[in-house]
Parts: structure tokens; C-alpha cells; sequence
């Protein structure tokens, strides 16, 4: 695969794989999600709240419908949107999304409402808030996929639209690293190497410790944590990534892991779109074709990627 055709992948494969995790995203429960899947497939669920009731977890996606995405997947778009990126196009594609009568309906988390308010109130360098939690990674993939890909003052500045602090910067200097290597043309193995050379000392601990785990993905959610903060959701991204050879198999091993499953799915499905393209084991065409903003996509990855 020539680069801007791993680029694609990726993009579609973030999309796809958060599109895929929305019907269980948040239930923490593993057990309910395993009794779900015996009676039916993970991915591409409708959201319902009778998936919820008396289990473990919060159900937000009210309205929301199989071949949607999250409200990470929208995080994403704001990104492919800014095509031009700087630091006002990208907040301006932001506050289009999610401020007051943007194209977003749906929940919205911590980082997200406080950037919207910093906004609104003309603080804009940076917008975001002291945070460590998924938004942070969202808006990476596009600016990764252009041509030349994009320098760490252009990622600081997309994190930093709603998540500031050390460890923001931390896990995206390594998820930017593992992508950017998997761009690059290298297999998972060596993307996940090109992570943790870039990652702290105790980040690039845990993931190691990740990798060299034997519990499956969905046992090392439960060990490590399964929610939105970074320190917990980049070693089960990591577990998964080593563990499973395709991105069906990873897609389905992030919703079984539970929890914060469409905020790890964007990098997650970045990195195998990026390293195994689109079909056989790839990003699934007919997941693809499942995807309710299909053709509104393809035009805004086609132009990331120009």
C-alpha cells in the first residue's frame, strides 16, 4: 500500500470502528455485554437503553442509531473539516460542531463542555481544560494523515482545543509516534515500538507491561480500568493491538472490554486501518457501507488526505 491509501484506512478505520462500538459504548458491565453477544452481534448495535438497565454503566446515546458515530468520531470530523489547519479554523470546525446550534446532538463530555465555555468567553489560546481523558487523542488521525503528515506544534495545538497537561501530551506524543510509523508502512509490532519509544518512562512502562500481558483484552480492561482517562485506555488499546491479528477481531475485543470503548475505537481503528488497509484483514467493506454518513465522509477523508 502506497502512503495516502494507509492514510484513508485509517481515517475510515476510526470512523468505523467508533460507529461499531456505539451501542454498547459505557456499559461497564462485562458480563452483560457477553450475554448480549449470545443473542446477537456487538457491532453496529442500535443504542437502547433496556442494553443498560440494572447494569453497570451510563446510557447517553439517546436518539442515536446503528451507523452513527460517538461523540469522538464527531471530534475526528472537526479535524478532516479544518483542512487548512490552524489554531482558528480548527476551534471555528469545533464550535461548528458542538457550540450552540452545531451540527452535534448528542452527549458531550468534561473537556468538551469546558472548551465550548472557554470559547464562548474568547479564551482561545488554548481553549481546552487540564485534562487527561480521550478528546485529546480524537482530533490526531486527520492532521497525521496529510501528506508529511504534521509536527508536534500542530498536534499540541488540536489536543490542546479541549485537553491540556503533561498527560495529554504524553499519550498523544505516542499514539501520533505508533500512527505515524504505521503511515510509514510499519506492521503493528513495530508501530507499537515507535509508541513506546516515544512515551515516557512510566508510560512506556505500562505499555509494555500491556503487551506482555497474557490476559485476554477484555480481562486487562478489567485489571487496569475500562473508563475515558488516558493512563488506563492506552494500555488496553496497546493489549488489544498486540493480542489481535484483525480489525473485526480488535473492533469486537474494544467492545467486550467495555466502558469508554468509542473513545479507545478512534486510535484503535486509526492504527489498524493504517497498518492493514481495507478489506481481508482490514477495516470490513461491508462495515463500511454500514456507516449512516458514508458518502459525507468519503468526501471529507479524500480531502484530509489530499
Amino acid at each position: 500500500m502506497i502512503r495516502s491509501a494507509r492514510a484513508e484506512a485509517a481515517l475510515i478505520g476510526a470512523l468505523t470502528a467508533d460507529a461499531a462500538a456505539l451501542g454498547l459504548h459505557w456499559l461497564y458491565d462485562p458480563a452483560r455485554i457477553a450475554a448480549l453477544e449470545a443473542a446477537g452481534p456487538l457491532a453496529f448495535r442500535t443504542p437502547n437503553a433496556a442494553d443498560f438497565a440494572g447494569a453497570k454503566g451510563g446510557f447517553v446515546h439517546h436518539g442515536r442509531r446503528a451507523g452513527q458515530g460517538s461523540q469522538y468520531g464527531a471530534q475526528m470530523r472537526t479535524a478532516m473539516l479544518a483542512v487548512n489547519f490552524t489554531a482558528e479554523t480548527a476551534q471555528a470546525r469545533f464550535m461548528d460542531a458542538f457550540g450552540p446550534g452545531g451540527s452535534w446532538t448528542g452527549y458531550i463530555d468534561k473537556p468538551t463542555r469546558g472548551a465550548v465555555r472557554n470559547l464562548m468567553a474568547g479564551r482561545t489560546d488554548p481553549p481546552g481544560i487540564e485534562d487527561d481523558q480521550l478528546p485529546a487523542l480524537s482530533r490526531l488521525a486527520p492532521l497525521l494523515a496529510r501528506p508529511g503528515g504534521a509536527d508536534a506544534a500542530t498536534l499540541e495545538t488540536a489536543m490542546a482545543i479541549t485537553n491540556l497537561g503533561d498527560a495529554a501530551r504524553d499519550h498523544g506524543r505516542v499514539f501520533a509516534a505508533a500512527l505515524t510509523a504505521a503511515l510509514d508502512g510499519a506492521d503493528m509490532g513495530a508501530a507499537l515500538d515507535a509508541g513506546q519509544d516515544a512515551a515516557s518512562v512510566p508510560l512506556a512502562a505500562a505499555l509494555a507491561a500491556a503487551r506482555a500481558s497474557d490476559a485476554s483484552p477484555e480481562d486487562y480492561a478489567g485489571e487496569v480500568g475500562r473508563h475515558c482517562h488516558l493512563p488506563v485506555a492506552m494500555p488496553v488499546i496497546w493489549r488489544i493491538a498486540a493480542s489481535t491479528p484483525d480489525f473485526r477481531a480488535a473492533a469486537e475485543a474494544n467492545i467486550r472490554a467495555g466502558g469508554d470503548s468509542c473513545g479507545r475505537a478512534i486510535p484503535l481503528g486509526a492504527l489498524y486501518g493504517a497498518v492493514h488497509g481495507i478489506g481481508g484483514s482490514g477495516v470490513p467493506p461491508l462495515w463500511i457501507l454500514r456507516l449512516t454518513d458514508g458518502e459525507a465522509l468519503a468526501r471529507e477523508i479524500t480531502a484530509a488526505c489530499a
